[in-house]
C-alpha cells in the first residue's frame, strides 16, 4: 500500500549573464504537493501568491533570503561580475520538508531541508541538528566556510525549518478533491469473445491514489495501467484497464482510495465505447507536453 506524502518547498534558480543572454537570471516558485502556491516576481521583486490557500499561510512563509542574495552567491562562485560573465553557470536552492505517512494518518518519516546545486551537481547543504553546512562538493569548502559564519542567518534557517517540519507533521491535506470514476469498454484486437475494462478515476487532488478492478471481490490482474498523469487544472487522472470475457457483465467494479477514502464504480454491464471520456485524457496529455517544454527550456538553460 502506498504511504500519503507532502511536501512543502521552495525551489530557487539562479543564472549567470553570459553575453548575449537575454532571458530571466532569477526564478523562484512555491511548491505544497505538487501544485504551485506562489512565484517571485522579477518586476516588483516580491513573491506572489498564485492561491488564497489561507490555511497553508497561516502556518507558514516564504524565506526571507532576498533575489541579491543568490544572484551575488552565483556572481561569487563563477567569478563572475553583474555585467560581465564568461558562461552559462546555474546555482539552485530548494528549502523545506516532507513527510510521509501511514494510511491512518500516523507520521513515518518527516524531513527538513535546505540544500544547493551548481551547475547540476550536488554542492552543499544545512544540517539542522549542528546548525552548519556541509560541502557536497571540493569545490564547496570555501562558501562552507563562508556560510558557516552567518551565525543569525543560519539561526533563522534552522527555525524557518523546524516550523516547517511541525506545520507538514500536521497537515491534513488541507485541499481534497475527490476523484470522478468513469467505467468503460473497449474491444480486444483479434479477439471477439473478450473485451478492456477500463477504470477512469479523474479530478483527484492529492495525487497519490490507489486503484484497482475486481470481479466478486476478487482482485484483476491489471491488463494495464497508465499511472498518476497531470491534467491542466492542478488536478491528476488514472486509468487502469483489464481483460475480461465479453458474456460476463456482472460483479465488476472499480476500487480507488484516495486520502483514506474508498471509492467504488459498479459496472453496469454496457458496452459503450470510452470516446467521450477522452477529453479528460486529453487534458492530461496536454498538463504532460507542457511539463516537458519546462523540462527542455530548464534543460537549455542549464
Amino acid at each position: 500500500m502506498e504511504h500519503e506524502r507532502h511536501h512543502l518547498q521552495f525551489v530557487y534558480t539562479v543564472l549567470t549573464k553570459p553575453d548575449g543572454f537575454s532571458g530571466p537570471v532569477f526564478s523562484a516558485v512555491g511548491l505544497c504537493d505538487d501544485r504551485q502556491i506562489s512565484y517571485y516576481c522579477n518586476e516588483e521583486q516580491t513573491w506572489k501568491r498564485d492561491r488564497s490557500d489561507a490555511e497553508i499561510w497561516r502556518y507558514t512563509e516564504e524565506p526571507h533570503d532576498p533575489r541579491d542574495w543568490f544572484i551575488n552567491l552565483v556572481n561569487t562562485l563563477t567569478n563572475c561580475t553583474s555585467s560581465r560573465c564568461d558562461g552559462l553557470h546555474t546555482l539552485q536552492k530548494r528549502i523545506g520538508c516532507e513527510v510521509e505517512k501511514h494510511p491512518d494518518g500516523s507520521v513515518m518519516n518527516v524531513n527538513a531541508f535546505d540544500e544547493y546545486g551548481y551547475d547540476g551537481e550536488d554542492f552543499i547543504a544545512f544540517d539542522t541538528d549542528i546548525m552548519q553546512w556541509k560541502d557536497k562538493s571540493p569545490k564547496a569548502k570555501e562558501t562552507k566556510i563562508k556560510l558557516d559564519a552567518y551565525r543569525n542567518r543560519n539561526q533563522y534557517l534552522q527555525s524557518y525549518l523546524n516550523n516547517c517540519i511541525h506545520w507538514i507533521s500536521t497537515f491534513n491535506a488541507l485541499i481534497i478533491t475527490p476523484p470522478a470514476l468513469y467505467m468503460f469498454t473497449s474491444e480486444v484486437p483479434h479477439d471477439q469473445s473478450k473485451l478492456i475494462l477500463t477504470c477512469l478515476a479523474t479530478g483527484f487532488h492529492p495525487k497519490h491514489i490507489e486503484m484497482n478492478i475486481t470481479l466478486n471481490n476478487i482482485t484483476l490482474q491489471p491488463f494495464n495501467s497508465t499511472g498518476v498523469r497531470p491534467n491542466n487544472n492542478e488536478t491528476f487522472q488514472m486509468r487502469t484497464s483489464v481483460v475480461i470475457n465479453k458474456d460476463d457483465k456482472q460483479g465488476y467494479e472499480c476500487h480507488v482510495l484516495h486520502s483514506g477514502q474508498t471509492f467504488t464504480k459498479s459496472w453496469d454491464g454496457n458496452l459503450e465505447s470510452g470516446r467521450h471520456h477522452w477529453t479528460a485524457v486529453a487534458a492530461g496529455a496536454f498538463g504532460i507536453v507542457v511539463l516537458c517544454i519546462m523540462s527542455l527550456i530548464y534543460k537549455n538553460r542549464r
